[in-house]
């Protein structure tokens, strides 16, 4: 019986973010409860599940599971996020309510956030909620724990229609949809890099990126919908790498190179194609959620051909400008400009200036 009753709980233990509501209460009875709350160092740069199944404390609710960091000595303020997502099961909807204490040097409680939650952002793993934490300097540590009031209410969540998008929260509009509170959850904590001052979301390392743009001037209109074939523009794929700058965590230089290639057939039945190399480099300048660059851009060996006749491009550069939102697992989306003059073989100079926007990926 005892071996049967250790198989049990060692199988909870490894598979927490599978557990049916029912198995998370039977976790919670029998993980051992914490006389009070244990800390550990809060990880710079952490993107995970802090895993609240570790351990238990009894509060005058009842019984909850809780994570407790600890923070540095003397550190500057700084933000924390954590990320609750909605789980779908054949049970239904369900999500982690987290509870949020902050406390002094002295483990005095300063505040406890219980967020209202907006799961508005979109991932891989499903639709989310962020709750943003802001980590004063009189704060030297904090815990999330669950709330034992909830256990067994129904967590309903409404879902508004807005343009494009639908947005789903806990405060009631107008139809709700029956959710499960969770004992536990998929949770994410994410901490910025060493020093409080790096973005959440990773900023360097090598990416690669899908961009499309639109020139001023026009060679080609496309037929059946498609987008004008313009000079210098179209779609592009390229690859990169992005250096991080020692003493700026909030700062990286992007290095890439890629190719384009686009072909439209106008009204008349006429092919047109161009294609071309490019490189940029620039300078980017970000912050927890987003960025800004600006640097150089240049394209080599661009051709443009239709009817048998080809035009060839000398080699030319200008300035570029991104800016940027950046999601989970390091994907973001930008929009992007850039001014250049296009000067063919026989001396003619066009100017075709580039706006666009692009998909990006860093790992």
């Amino acid at each position: 019986m005892r071996f049967t009753a250790l198989l049990f709980t060692l199988t909870l233990l490894g598979g927490c973010a599978q557990l049916t509501p029912q198995g998370q209460m039977s976790l919670l009875q029998t993980t051992a409860i914490s006389e009070q709350y244990e800390f550990e160092l809060l990880p710079a740069g952490m993107q995970e599940s802090p895993d609240l199944s570790e351990h238990v404390i009894e509060l005058p609710g009842g019984k909850s599971f809780y994570k407790g960091y600890q923070l540095e000595a003397g550190h500057s303020a700084f933000v924390v996020q954590l990320r609750t997502y909605i789980e779908k099961s054949q049970r239904g909807d369900g999500f982690f309510y987290p509870v949020i204490e902050l406390f002094d040097s002295q483990r005095k409680r300063i505040k406890v956030v219980r967020p209202q939650l907006r799961f508005t952002q979109l991932s891989a793993e499903g639709r989310y909620a962020v709750v943003p934490l802001q980590i004063t300097r009189e704060v030297a540590s904090f815990v999330i724990r669950t709330e034992p009031k909830l256990y067994g209410q129904e967590a309903s969540y409404t879902k508004q229609h807005s343009g494009a998008s639908w947005s789903y929260s806990v405060s009631p509009f107008t139809k709700r949809h029956a959710a499960n509170y969770l004992a536990l959850g998929q949770l994410e904590l994410l901490t910025p890099d060493v020093g409080y001052s790096s973005p959440f979301e990773k900023i360097s390392g090598p990416f690669w990126v899908f961009s499309h743009q639109k020139g001023g001037h026009k060679l080609a209109s496309g037929e059946d919908y498609l987008p004008d074939l313009t000079l210098g523009g179209g779609p592009n794929f390229s690859v990169g790498y992005a250096f991080g700058m020692s003493g700026r965590p909030s700062t990286s230089v992007r290095a890439s190179m890629g190719a384009s290639y686009y072909s439209v057939t106008d009204s008349a039945g006429v092919n047109h194609r161009q294609q071309g190399l490019s490189g940029d480099l620039l300078w980017v300048e970000s912050n927890q959620v987003s960025s800004l660059g600006f640097g150089i851009t240049a394209t080599s060996g661009l051709t443009y051909e239709q009817s048998g006749t080809t035009v060839e491009y000398e080699a030319n550069w200008g300035p570029k400008l991104v800016l940027e939102i950046r999601g989970a697992m390091g994907v973001t989306l930008g929009v992007q400009a850039s001014w250049l003059k296009f000067e063919d073989q026989q001396g003619n100079k066009t100017n075709s200036n580039q706006l666009g926007f692009y998909l990006a990926r860093f790992y």
